[in-house]
């Protein structure tokens, strides 16, 4: 009898069962924690510090695409066999409103809006604790391998 491989799914939902936090260095380093998963669709969150504004005081744009870019990532995933290589090929960030210290907790959520063979199409939304949209972006994210 053979075994399926683990899925992308199955390996963020055993992550998160065991206390979550950053899985992937980038993560650890800017602070980012995937909170949540579903077949296509990931949340994950980041306490917005100084650090990571920019000279004016506000959350610097790299940093709504790199959480953007994260939480897209890791809706795709959860679509493919663990161990699978993706690799972003396009992200489209629209910047809709600034984020201060003052905007709490910034919650991502991804989904995946078309699974192709070798290509996956992810839109995913920023939003502040009172629910307001910052940032949406739309990401390609190639299957390589």
């Amino acid at each position: 009898m053979t075994t399926a491989p683990r899925s992308g799914l199955r390996m963020f939902q055993e992550h998160l069962a065991a206390g979550g936090g950053p899985r992937q260095p980038i993560e650890t380093l800017l602070g980012i924690r995937p909170v949540d998963v579903s077949p296509g669709r990931a949340v994950v969150e980041l306490t917005a510090s100084p650090d990571h504004h920019n000279g004016a005081g506000i959350l610097h744009g790299g940093m709504y695409a790199t959480v953007l870019d994260n939480a897209c990532a890791a809706a795709c995933y959860t679509t493919v066999p663990a161990g699978t290589r993706i690799v972003t090929t396009d992200l489209t960030v629209k910047f809709l409103r600034s984020a201060t210290g003052e905007s709490g907790v910034l919650r991502c959520e991804a989904e995946v809006v078309n699974r192709g063979r070798r290509n996956v199409l992810v839109q995913a939304g920023m939003t502040d604790r009172a629910g307001r949209l910052l940032a949406h972006a739309t990401c390609t994210i190639m299957i390589v391998g």
